[in-house]
């Protein structure tokens, strides 16, 4: 096992020295053998027609890697803190990451919209990520934190409210998962989409994180003609597509984790407000809260981010003792710039619309029943929280 400390500064090696590596190998073109073709995983592209002195170095590079997911030891390690956000802009400052540093989470969610870059180009992509990953005090975080995970939202999936339509979105997964580290072998990178699952901990003490997808399959919505805009409902289309559908129902029935965390990136149940959110699609959102209810332990709970403000809401199940929770933490940087008068009915908690981000800590004194709080969290400490 490689240790964290020495994939860091790996990683920082690897930047300067992969152009002379690269025309060492074109210089060595003469020893050519078979052809091999790899993903790299630390810039996202694919290299290939490259020979075996290449081939072997881009190997090494990739096993050694900036991921902070390894298989081996997120499946030791007993997770007891997870922080989680959402609307992050590069271009902005980003006081909360000393503050998340100092909470020392095991684990860190991206909840989407982790940069702003609304680009159909591979330049603009790479450019966006680029300078969040320059971010010194967000750079002294990753470092710092065990594992790091995520999904996007539309700012990052590449275009404001986009769904299946969007022509770059290949592009936009590559630089997603060069940004986050997503592991060279993990089984999302040969399918559709971003959806993704890992379990964290040992045997009795396991997290399951079940990383949703609300934009590669989207279909689309449609406004209506009022001065403000409301989505219209789209009672026949599909938010998740076929095959996400299928792998999330095979996820939650073959499910045997003690915690499990189901990451939207839209709200799953705040149902009234004009913008985007599941209830767009009436059907989509009746059949995950069905889903959640037949197969689900009442240890699961939903984060979202999207909002630019924080909330939790929560509704009752038929077969559940305790209402499913929807923790909104928007977002780290991006927040509104006023308190707008907007219903939620199923809110258990004012807004907040001052940057935040998401905490749960779990107590695993008592593993068959552990004690879940979840907070949401600013500059000065805690806005709210509640217990599961």
């Amino acid at each position: 096992m490689v240790s964290k400390w020495a994939k860091v500064v790996f990683s920082r090696v690897y930047s300067c020295c992969l152009p002379a590596l690269a025309i060492l190998g074109i210089c060595t073109n003469a020893m050519m053998l078979p052809l091999v073709t790899y993903r790299y995983e630390t810039t996202g592209f694919e290299m290939k027609h490259i020979n075996i002195f290449t081939s072997f170095v881009v190997c090494v590079i990739s096993l050694l890697g900036t991921s902070n997911v390894g298989a081996a030891e997120h499946g030791s390690r007993v997770i007891e803190k997870i922080a989680f956000g959402s609307c992050n802009s590069q271009h902005k400052p980003q006081p909360l990451w000393t503050l998340i540093k100092r909470d020392t989470p095991d684990l860190w969610i991206w909840t989407g919209d982790n940069v702003y870059a609304d680009t159909e180009s591979f330049g603009e992509f790479r450019k966006a990520y680029d300078l969040q990953l320059s971010n010194q005090d967000y750079r002294a975080f990753v470092e710092e934190v065990p594992f790091l995970i995520g999904t996007w939202d539309d700012h990052d999936y590449g275009v404001n409210d986009g769904g299946s339509e969007f022509a770059a979105k290949r592009i936009a997964k590559q630089e997603l998962y060069r940004f986050l580290g997503v592991e060279a072998s993990h089984p999302s990178w040969d399918r559709e989409g971003v959806y993704q699952s890992y379990e964290f901990g040992p045997t009795g003490q396991i997290v399951k994180i079940i990383l949703l997808d609300t934009r590669w399959f989207r279909d689309p919505i449609l406004k209506d003609a009022s001065p403000d805009a409301q989505y219209l409902p789209n009672d026949s289309g599909t938010l998740l597509g076929i095959k996400q559908w299928e792998w999330l129902t095979n996820e939650l029935k073959e499910n045997a984790a003690d915690l499990t965390i189901i990451v939207s990136s839209i709200q799953l149940l705040a149902a009234e407000h004009r913008f985007e959110k599941w209830a767009n699609f009436p059907n989509e959102r009746s059949k995950l809260l069905k889903l959640i209810n037949d197969y689900a332990s009442e240890k699961t709970i939903v984060i979202s981010g999207d909002r630019h403000a924080g909330e939790i809401s929560a509704i009752d199940l038929s077969s559940w003792e305790n209402p499913l929770l929807d923790i909104t933490s928007s977002g780290l940087t991006n927040v509104w710039s006023r308190n707008f008068d907007e219903s939620n009915s199923l809110a258990i908690t004012e807004k907040i619309i001052k940057p935040n981000y998401g905490f749960i800590e779990i107590d695993w004194n008592d593993a068959s029943d552990p004690d879940v709080r979840i907070s949401i969290k600013g500059l000065h400490g805690e806005f709210v929280n509640v217990s599961l």
